[in-house]
C-alpha cells in the first residue's frame, strides 16, 4: 500500500519532528535515572522520527510531495503520536481564543466605562 502526503502536509509533519528532536535529551535523562520503561518509549519515538525524515521526508524545512516508505509500524507510531499531540494542541488553541475573547470583552467593556463616565463628567 503507498501513501503520500502533500507538499504542505509533508511540511507541517517535518515541522513537528523537528521541533521534537530538541527533546532528546529525555533518552539520556530517562538513561541517568535508570528508567528503563521511560527510556525505551522514548528512544523508541526519537527512533522513528528520525528514521520517518531520514528514510521519508529529507532534512530541508521544506519539500516535496512524498511517498511514505517506512514501515507501516513505524508510521502508526508517528502518526498516532502526531495526531495525540494535534489534538491536544487544538484544544489548548481552542481554550486560548476563549480566553482572549474574555479579555477582549472586559476591555470593551471598561472603555465603555470609561467613555460613559467621562462624558457625564464633562455634561456634568
Amino acid at each position: 500500500m503507498s501513501v503520500k502526503l502533500t507538499a504542505s502536509e509533508r511540511d507541517a509533519l517535518f515541522a513537528q519532528l523537528h521541533a521534537r528532536l530538541s527533546g532528546i535529551d529525555e533518552v539520556w535523562t530517562a538513561a541517568a535515572e535508570r528508567d528503563r520503561e521511560s527510556g525505551e518509549a522514548v528512544a523508541r519515538q526519537f527512533s522513528d522520527d528520525l528514521r520517518l525524515i531520514l528514510d521519508d521526508l529529507g532534512w530541508d524545512e521544506h519539500g516535496e510531495a512524498v511517498e511514505l516508505s517506512s514501515p507501516p509500524e513505524v508510521l502508526r507510531r508517528v502518526f498516532t503520536r502526531v495526531r495525540t499531540a494535534a489534538e491536544e494542541r487544538r484544544r489548548e488553541e481552542v481554550e486560548e481564543r476563549e480566553e482572549i475573547r474574555r479579555r477582549e470583552e472586559r476591555t470593551e467593556q471598561l472603555l465603555e466605562a470609561c467613555r460613559r463616565v467621562l462624558g457625564e463628567l464633562e455634561r456634568g
